[in-house]
């Protein structure tokens, strides 16, 4: 202690201010670099807003620091749970879970492609969306009472194939359109679709809107308006603005009257009247370990930019994806489950009235809705595991709903006040706000991260002790006229899962057998895709051309580094039963040099295997003119080809592996050739004990698998993932299972060296 009161006193008016580079794509400023506002204590404007923007006041509103629901400030404590990233049985499961750990909230958002599948006549035709799974969605939120936010797109990001939009909506762009990138712009043609996407979808959701239900029930509280919109920067911010008030205008004009959110959207921001006077354009941030550099200039720019309106998170770090060939979320650095806590508590520090964290359940990009570069599994370190397991983050979102649902309120409402004091450890930062009454809350945070810390915090005669972990954030909460307090969050302690014994499934290993080309075969026109003739899954397909030998074929490829780097589009080639190696091969393009006597005149059959690595996620015209299957041409000696194709990778593998038909049926037992396609097949039984199971393979190639019936998803050479969750409500318990890979060889032929199920739970 003598040493310590060495320590000379330091006034520090604010935290100290950082300006540090973005941690990731939704990171990024939502301003000018000339309009960012360096870390410090800003405090909320007490600017009103217009209350003509609010239809239901009595139901729902806000001012400056809280969200009122029902005449109450209410903290909204949301998760993230993506409904179509989950089957359906499962779905009460996982937001019983969230609710049990004390989440009032869950957030989605809504895949246009996902609900209307196949290409629509005219925007007035709704003859092929299916918008039950949102109706039981929200028929099941409102009988667990829980609150709902709602995201809706057009374009969602969310990693998932096209960002959202169907791959069939390219087909309608007109010749001429008003941008050189057609979507999410002001085109009237655009503008139609969108239309027409946004009455589908409202349509469901004004009865379930709080207004319309009994207090208590929960409801839709706010609903989105695009999303991201600041990554577009090819668009004039005039009609980047048009854009924002025709949604809302629609929207408004199709029963919506809850109040309305975006997020990451500058037009929004320093709108005085008019429509989107009321929107709220609220903070994404995935700060890892970054949070007052990173997250901090995002909240401090949303309190320049919108008097009157209340700090909203919409995305707080919840976790991370995984991409192909990289390292699995929870393998990431800076998603550890403290990263959680600390970023909760700097939110509460900064007067947030509202926190959605993205994602709360994991989820899987099953069949082929993942976008380019996103591995199947979708777990994103989330408190609720893909696999519906909970975690330490659960247990650490359990102790922070506790703190928030009893003080979340009293914070936001609560002002900074600037305090002089002094750490003994310089790592360990004090931020204090207090109520009207009196109350403070002393919050003490570091983001040192490879040490604990222990210390005192000495400020106007007080004496606060800690004990920090790395990464360490607690709350010190001082009633008024009190001397003593309380740290919280209290976490409570490690639950005990009840574990039923099951062993390890051997499944072994499979060369596997060839694939039976198609009977069936369809033409394509000269400039035609398979995008044309209503087909938009990103599974195998197989064309045919007719060539004259020894000459040179060459195929043009889509999606090679479009955006992020993303790897090419593959095609194998086969004539006479053997593979052609390539010739020549470059961003666009790829070569194979035919067999035979170039002088000869002779024409031959080449099959070719084409391999989509999927849609991005993003938008904009390199995107979009990308936005095919298949091949961008085949050429011999710069003539076009005519092509035939065939579909039948996704039916065989559904039909196998639901035992309609046996693997013999559509493998090639004849004359030995060499794969294009290889079937890797698997049958197993389990107990009737509900044991959660994980597929673990190594395999050489890429590939599909299928289980009982269903597509999981992708299986990448590159990894990382090699343990894929298998849904609790596939499997046969007490019966027979198949498990059927389809795979394109790689680089060393195409083999699963080892499989296995593996219990975990």
């Amino acid at each position: 202690m003598n040493r310590l009161k060495k320590i000379s006193l330091v006034i520090y008016c604010c935290l100290y201010g950082i300006s540090l580079p973005a941690q990731n794509i939704t990171d990024l400023s939502v301003m000018d670099e000339a309009q960012d506002y360096p870390v410090s204590c800003v405090s909320a404007t007490k600017t009103a807003i217009n209350d003509s923007v609010f239809l239901h006041p009595d139901r729902i509103r806000y001012d400056h620091q809280c969200i009122q629901i029902d005449g109450k400030d209410v903290f909204v404590f949301s998760g993230t749970f993506h409904y179509f990233r989950t089957p359906q049985p499962l779905w009460e499961d996982r937001l019983r879970k969230l609710k049990k750990a004390g989440f009032n909230c869950v957030e989605t958002y809504i895949p246009w492609n996902w609900h209307e599948r196949t290409m629509p006549k005219s925007p007035e035709d709704y003859s092929c969306l299916d918008m039950k799974p949102l109706v039981d969605f929200l028929n099941l939120t409102e009988q667990l009472g829980l609150y709902v936010i709602l995201r809706p797109g057009p374009y969602i990001c969310a990693e998932w194939s096209g960002g959202g939009f169907p791959q069939w909506i390219m087909q309608k762009k007109p010749v001429k359109t008003q941008f050189d990138t057609w979507l999410q712009s002001t085109d009237p043609e655009f503008m139609k679709w969108n239309e027409h996407w946004y009455k589908a979808v409202c349509q469901v959701v004004e009865p379930y809107q709080i207004m319309h239900r009994e207090k208590g029930t929960g409801g839709v509280i706010l609903f989105q308006i695009e999303n991201e919109f600041n990554r577009i920067k090819w668009f004039p911010k005039e009609s980047k603005r048009e854009y924002l008030v025709k949604l809302a205008e629609i929207v408004r004009q199709n029963g919506i009257e809850v109040p309305l959110i975006t997020c990451w959207t500058d037009e929004a921001r320093n709108v005085e009247n008019g429509l989107l006077n009321g929107v709220v354009d609220m903070v994404n941030s995935y700060p890892k370990w970054k949070v007052e550099g990173s997250f901090g200039r995002l909240v401090n720019q949303q309190l320049k930019t919108q008097p009157g309106k209340p700090l909203i998170s919409g995305e707080l770090q919840g976790g991370w994806m995984s991409e192909v060939g990289g390292k699995l979320s929870w393998e990431q650095d800076g998603l550890s489950p403290v990263q959680t806590q600390n970023i909760t508590l700097y939110a509460l520090q900064r007067g947030f009235c509202a926190l959605n964290f993205y994602m709360a359940v994991g989820g899987t990009n099953l069949d082929d809705w993942g976008a380019r570069q996103m591995t199947t599994t979708y777990d994103y370190a989330a408190a609720i595991g893909e696999n519906g397991l909970t975690n330490e983050r659960y247990r650490r979102f359990q102790g922070l709903s506790a703190f928030v649902k009893e003080h979340g309120t009293r914070i936001a409402r609560a002002m900074v006040k600037d305090i002089p004091y002094v750490s003994s450890d310089k790592e360990v930062k004090m931020a204090v706000r207090e109520t009207a009454s009196g109350d403070r809350y002393y919050f003490v945070r570091t983001e040192e991260h490879s040490r604990n810390h222990w210390g005192s915090i000495f400020t106007e005669g007080m004496v606060l002790d800690f004990a920090l972990e790395p990464f360490g954030a607690m709350v010190y909460y001082l009633p008024a006229g009190k001397k003593t307090g309380r740290w919280y969050p209290e976490l409570p302690q490690p639950s005990s899962r009840c574990y039923i014994k099951a062993d390890t499934i051997q499944l072994g290993a499979s060369e596997g057998v060839c694939d039976l080309l198609p009977k069936k075969w369809n033409s394509l026109k000269a400039g035609e895709y398979v995008d044309d003739k209503g087909i938009y899954g990103r599974h195998f397909i197989y064309y045919k051309c007719q060539a004259q030998e020894g000459r040179v074929l060459n195929i043009g490829r889509i999606g090679h580094k479009l955006i992020n780097g993303t790897d090419k589009d593959e095609m194998l080639v086969r004539v006479n039963g053997n593979l052609l190696p390539v010739l020549k091969e470059d961003a666009t393009s790829v070569s194979f040099r035919l067999p035979g006597d170039s002088l000869s005149g002779k024409r031959m059959e080449a099959i070719l295997l084409f391999e989509s690595k999927g849609l991005h996620h993003h938008t904009k015209k390199e995107v979009e003119e990308y936005w095919k299957i298949g091949p961008d041409f085949v050429k011999c000696e710069g003539k076009d080809l005519k092509l035939q194709y065939a579909y039948t990778e996704e039916q065989r593998g559904k039909a196998v592996s639901a035992g309609k038909i046996d693997v013999k049926d559509i493998s090639d037992t004849g004359e030995k050739v060499s794969s294009l396609l290889l079937w890797h097949n698997f049958s197993f039984t389990l107990s009737d004990k509900k044991v959660v199971y994980e597929l673990d393979i190594e395999h050489e190639g890429n590939g599909f698998i299928y289980l009982n019936g269903y597509c999981l998803g992708r299986c990448w050479e590159s990894g990382p993932q090699k343990k894929y969750y298998l849904p609790e409500c596939w499997l046969n318990y007490g019966g027979e299972n198949r498990i059927v890979i389809s795979m394109r060889p790689g680089m060393h032929g195409g083999a699963v060296h080892r499989a296995s199920l593996i219990p975990v739970w």
